[in-house]
C-alpha cells in the first residue's frame, strides 16, 4: 500500500515556493539528499511537523520508514491501531505533501491517484530514530472505486485539515476529516 507517491509534479506554485525556499535555507548536501519528484521508501522526503516550541508548522526533512523487526523497514501503518500499537508508541501527527500516489493491482498494473486538491497531503506519524527524523504514511480502508486495484489507501488531507492533524493531542479524532474523492488513472 503506497509504496511511491510524488511530492512535485512541476505544475504547483505552493510546492515550488517550498522547493525555493529549502533550497536557500538549507545546506546543499541535506537539500540535495530530497526526492523531489517520485518519492520511495528510505529516501528523504519533505514533510510537515508542529513544533510546539514555536507553535507552529514546520516542514523539514525527514526519511520515509522506520526500522522493524529482522531488517525490514516499515512504510505504513494502519490508521484505525497506529496510536494503541506499542510499535509506533512515540510517534506523532506529520503530514506529506504530494500530488499523486501510486497503487499496484494484484495483477501488478501501476495506478496514479491524485485529487482536485493539489497538493494534499498525505498523513503521517514521525518519531526520531537515531539522528534522524522518519516517517510512515498511515493507510485506512480504500474508498468504493478503489476497491478494485487495493484494499488500503493513504489518509489523505486538503492544507487546512493537514495543518491540524499536526497540531492534533487528539490526532485519531481527525482521521474523519480525510479526503473521500479521488481521481485515478493507469499509469
Amino acid at each position: 500500500m503506497c509504496g511511491r507517491y510524488i511530492f512535485y509534479d512541476e505544475e504547483n506554485k505552493r510546492l515550488q515556493a517550498l522547493i525555493e525556499k529549502a533550497k536557500d535555507r538549507l545546506p546543499y548536501d541535506r537539500f540535495s539528499s530530497v526526492s523531489l519528484y517520485e518519492v520511495f521508501p528510505s529516501q528523504n522526503a519533505f514533510a510537515a511537523v508542529y513544533i510546539p516550541q514555536k507553535k507552529t508548522v514546520e516542514t523539514i526533512v525527514m526519511k520515509w520508514g522506520y526500522p522493524g523487526y529482522r531488517g525490514n523497514t516499515v512504510i505504513n501503518a494502519r490508521s484505525e491501531t497506529a496510536f494503541s500499537s506499542s510499535f509506533f508508541h512515540d510517534s506523532r501527527p506529520c503530514v506529506l505533501p504530494a500530488t499523486g500516489y501510486y497503487e499496484w493491482s494484484k495483477e501488478k498494473n501501476r495506478y496514479l491517484f491524485f485529487t482536485d486538491e493539489k497538493p494534499f497531503y498525505l498523513g503521517g506519524i514521525c518519531r526520531r530514530i537515531d539522528k534522524e527524523i522518519c516517517f510512515v504514511i498511515l493507510t485506512e480502508p480504500a474508498a468504493e472505486h478503489q476497491l478494485a486495484i487495493h484494499d488500503r489507501q493513504p489518509v489523505l488531507f486538503n492544507y487546512e485539515d493537514a495543518k491540524k492533524w499536526c497540531a492534533s493531542l487528539h490526532p485519531t479524532s481527525l482521521l474523519e476529516n480525510s479526503i473521500q474523492y479521488r481521481s485515478f488513472v493507469k499509469a
